[in-house]
């Protein structure tokens, strides 16, 4: 059986800290044309809590790149279901 987490549940996680900085974590995005994208090694930048996005950090980027909420189909090795 595959492993899953709550969408809900995602912030949570994202926002953990390790030595003070937010703890990498690897998520599969679906694009607007439906292909899905996997990240690795992303850090949590900010989200827009009355908003649908997210804003994360990619690896070897300098300014975090906006995630629409509900794309976020696989954070880690989980499922993400509503």
């Amino acid at each position: 059986m595959e492993k899953l987490i709550k969408q809900s549940k995602i912030w949570d996680v994202m926002q953990l800290k390790e030595r003070g900085k937010f703890k990498p974590f690897s998520f599969q995005y679906a694009k607007q044309n439906g292909d899905l994208v996997n990240y690795e090694n992303a850090t949590f930048s900010s989200i827009h809590s009355k908003g649908p996005t997210v804003n994360i950090m990619l690896e070897g980027d300098v300014k975090p790149k906006t995630f629409r909420k509900i794309c976020i189909m696989r954070f880690n090795e989980f499922k993400v279901y509503i």
